[in-house]
């Protein structure tokens, strides 16, 4: 298994990069968690969040409703107006929209603080402000969360803080293990899930140097195979090449594959080995890159895990790097050496 001992701190650098949510989640101050906990993380994430929100005050949205009152509010609804005699008593059934802070992120929102407060590992103090954030929604209902939940919900462009806080509440969600016979949730470690930590790792990178090095043009693409055939013209059955990441840095093109991986090198013989398959797809993407002018490089790039590699290697006269990303040293160490990566 990958070692999931990634500082909590960094984690949440990671995630903000990931999300391209850099600038909010600079709102929250997380330099002073002590808990190695994931669950405490989060925790105090949406807690300094919602008390973010409280001073700016929360999202609020149109509700419809539909009541008796005395006068006329919004739009009358005739018939049942008419077939209960309201008219003759001063009253109406009125149709109207109501600004109300009970929204589906707002729900969202609370119904995580609700669980998160269950995990038996949460920090007593991180729990007793989970509830009290949770309280301070008054007015929310409460609901079940589902994945569909997280697809209805629909912000403006000025509520990116929002998005954020909802980034973290469907990671949450993903991430729990309920247990039906106690009511209660437990965070799963979500770092030993290969598939989700590779998009976070690949995206944290791409984002990282989108961000930082805006000397460059960081961008994905497709890569067309220098191929041809008879009975597929259009090579149609060819898989698609698409880069995690290219980096172009004047006559040079710099292409990142990212893999967040059990191991870093295989064994062959007891002897340590490079996976085939990273490099092989990494030196495909290269060999079919016919651009005039440009110098075309590549980089295979792994979190340390076992060991750290720093390799070089010219594959067919084009430069070629296997190394890692140590993501357990100090936050500066990591910055220092993403900003190094494409150099």
């Amino acid at each position: 298994m990958l070692d999931p001992q990634i500082p909590v701190q960094n984690l949440y650098f990671l995630l903000c990069y990931a999300w391209d949510r850099l600038e909010q989640g600079g709102l929250v101050d997380v330099s002073k968690i002590s808990s190695t906990e994931l669950v405490d993380l989060f925790a105090t994430v949406l807690v300094k969040g919602l008390d973010h929100l409280k001073r700016r005050g929360f999202e609020r949205g149109y509700s419809p409703q539909e009541e008796e009152l005395r006068g006329i509010r919004g739009r009358i609804n005739m018939l049942p107006t008419h077939r209960r005699f309201l008219l003759e008593h001063g009253r109406a059934a009125c149709s109207f929209d109501e600004l109300t802070t009970d929204t589906l992120p707002n729900q969202i929102i609370k119904a995580t603080l609700r669980a998160l407060a269950t995990d038996p590992t949460i920090d007593s103090e991180n729990r007793s402000n989970v509830l009290r954030v949770a309280r301070e929604l008054n007015g929310v209902q409460d609901i079940v969360v589902t994945t569909h939940s997280f697809r209805r919900v629909q912000l403006s462009g000025n509520n990116r803080f929002y998005r954020f806080l909802l980034n973290v509440c469907e990671l949450i969600h993903g991430s729990w293990l309920a247990s039906e016979e106690h009511g209660l949730y437990r965070f799963r470690h979500f770092l030993r899930d290969e598939k989700r930590m590779a998009y976070v790792f690949q995206y944290f990178v791409f984002n990282f140097l989108r961000i930082e090095r805006n000397d460059l043009d960081v961008f994905r693409e497709n890569i067309q195979w220098e191929a041809q055939s008879s009975v597929d013209p259009q090579l149609a059955m060819l898989p698609q090449m698409q880069t995690d990441i290219s980096v172009l840095s004047g006559d040079r093109k710099i292409v990142i594959d990212t893999k967040y991986y059990r191991e870093t090198v295989s064994e062959w013989y007891d002897r340590p080995k490079i996976h085939s398959a990273h490099l092989y797809q990494l030196v495909s993407y290269l060999l079919n890159i016919k651009e005039k002018g440009i110098k075309v490089e590549g980089i295979l790039l792994y979190p340390t895990v076992e060991r750290s590699l720093k390799l070089s290697y010219l594959i067919f006269g084009i430069p070629v790097k296997i190394q890692t990303l140590d993501l357990s040293r100090p936050w500066k160490d990591i910055y220092d050496d993403l900003l190094q990566l494409p150099n």
